[in-house]
């Protein structure tokens, strides 16, 4: 049987999963309220807005938002009727590039963003605090991405790939 969580551990959880669903639905009324986008538009534009000439491929924006092709192409549809994104198709390539709007609409919701951060979060930590939250955050961020990695193909024993030396196959800490 698996060993149970403390009282305490668990209080903790509980208060980190309340914490979350609060600042989501705080961030997300906010950037709603002050520019009328929802948060994978803002999500959407910040992509766009941080790569070069503020446009990108769309299995580029894809793979940064984590988002199945489907879901990215139904919310570009949507974003593109409210003139916020522009796509163009060149051959297999599908670009999508920020519009003027689009980049007026982000400015408003960022500056949203912003203040509904600090107000939940960031005022209520130490600087000390804020670094061991993100520590714990990258740490669990690379040890998700390395699991979802396929484990490294081991050589049959006493067969190493010529010139190479043998693979080391990563597996999800435990614990």
């Amino acid at each position: 049987m698996a060993e149970q969580l403390t009282q305490g551990e668990a209080s903790t959880w509980r208060f980190i999963q309340k914490l979350t669903e609060l600042a989501q639905g705080v961030v997300e009324s906010e950037i709603r309220a002050a520019a009328d986008l929802s948060t994978s538009e803002f999500d959407v534009l910040r992509c766009l807005l941080d790569s070069p000439e503020r446009q990108l491929r769309q299995n580029e924006l894809a793979a940064q938002l984590g988002w199945d092709k489907s879901r990215l192409s139904h919310q570009l549809t949507r974003m593109e009727h409210r003139e916020l994104i522009e796509r163009r198709k060149a051959g297999r390539i599908h670009a999508v590039t920020l519009t003027r709007l689009g980049q007026q609409k982000f400015e408003l919701a960022g500056l949203a963003h912003v203040a509904a951060v600090r107000t939940l979060l960031v005022e209520h930590l130490s600087s000390d605090e804020r670094e061991a939250l993100l520590r714990t955050a990258v740490l669990q961020a690379e040890e998700a991405a390395a699991a979802a990695q396929p484990p490294a193909e081991a050589p049959v024993k006493g067969q190493a790939k010529s010139g190479s030396a043998p693979q080391r196959v990563l597996r999800p800490r435990v614990g």
